[in-house]
């Protein structure tokens, strides 16, 4: 077993500020042994005029331990027995103590271990249509972050210890494993996933994260991360839905800024929710507006939002549809208007417009 699944086993997270309790309650029993054996070994040195300390710390160390060896030189004084005495008695209470307490926290962690990734596990069986992140790095982090701010259930995976507590402090599900793994993808509920975002450090993980995810479901939607511009074909053969490479990204954005800033500035108003957004509804088969056509929703007037462009599932996406085109149970809208205007809109969905109405 992995080091890092061993210590995730005995010394497990607890929760939100449990590893500093723990390290508080480890410390306590260790800091009292240390204080003891310092005191003890300090009272046979002075005692014992002809002891060094190195005498001294042995004949406490044997005196606690119970070892019966002999006495260091020609034996005791009748102080040096009576301190003795002390020793012992003191020794075996905090002895006792100090390991029982270790022992408890030890059991009590592999206890709190075990239920916690039985209630883990339990959380994320019941998950449908969440979105797996493979990679909690920084563009992992940031991508689950808006996720989360989405109101999308996250899953992550990563086999780092520390990125699956950063994970979990951030109130998302976790899996400690690698993505690469069809085993650990299936953990995290890949079958019943909507999306899967793959964002390890390299193309070839990536790769390799695609091809499994891909083989464990078939219309899973995933969305990989690439480094170079040259892995981008080889990520869409392994099945990638869509491919991200930061660097043509950025490039073309920065061009974009320099060749049309009111462009730009325009989307990022639309990114940014002030005043003006870009959103996508998709129409459920029990949605009220399916069978309806455009202009019956009289949507700019009601919500002062526009459709301008429509998804069919296995069609080519129709830009500025007309008027009297009906809608289909399937179809995603894709809507830009006033600032929370698409929420009004999706209650269309169960509403039946007022002109529509008997």
């Amino acid at each position: 077993m992995p080091r890092h699944l061993l210590y995730h086993w005995f010394l497990p997270p607890l929760g939100r500020g449990s590893g500093r309790l723990w390290r508080k309650r480890l410390l306590v029993p260790i800091l009292a042994l240390t204080v003891f054996a310092v005191v003890a070994t300090v009272g046979y040195w002075l005692i014992q005029k002809d002891y060094s300390f190195l005498d001294a710390l042995y004949m406490t160390v044997i005196t606690v331990g119970t070892v019966g060896y002999g006495e260091v030189g020609g034996g005791l004084s009748t102080g040096g027995r009576i301190w003795s005495i002390v020793v012992i008695v003191m020794g075996m209470v905090i002895v006792a103590v100090a390991l029982s307490g270790i022992v408890a926290l030890l059991v009590e962690g592999q206890v709190r271990g075990l239920f916690g990734r039985r209630q883990l596990e339990r959380k994320i069986g019941k998950l449908s249509g969440h979105v797996i992140v493979c990679g909690y790095g920084q563009m992992g982090a940031l991508v689950a972050s808006k996720l989360l701010e989405g109101g999308q259930c996250v899953v992550v995976v990563d086999n780092d210890t520390n990125c699956t507590a950063a994970a979990e402090e951030a109130g998302m599900l976790y899996v400690l494993g690698d993505a690469q793994e069809e085993a650990t993808l299936l953990a995290a509920g890949v079958e019943r996933a909507e999306a899967l975002v793959s964002a390890l450090p390299t193309d070839a993980d990536n790769v390799f994260v695609t091809l499994s995810a891909r083989e464990a479901n078939a219309d899973v939607r995933i969305v990989s991360r690439a480094q170079q511009a040259s892995a981008e074909d080889k990520l869409r053969k392994a099945g990638a839905s869509r491919v991200i490479c930061a660097q043509l990204i950025g490039a073309g954005r920065m061009a974009r800024v320099v060749l049309q800033p009111a462009v730009v500035d325009f989307v990022e108003m639309t990114q940014t929710g002030e005043g003006l957004e870009i959103e996508q509804l998709r129409l459920a088969k029990t949605s009220a507006v399916v069978g309806k056509r455009i202009s019956e929703l009289e949507l700019p007037r009601r919500a002062g939002v526009h459709i301008v462009a429509v998804q069919r599932p296995g069609e080519h996406t129709v830009l500025e549809p007309h008027a009297e085109m009906r809608l289909a149970a399937g179809d995603t809208l894709i809507l830009i208007g006033k600032a929370g205007a698409a929420g009004l809109v999706e209650r269309f969905q169960q509403e039946v417009p007022d002109g529509d109405q008997a």
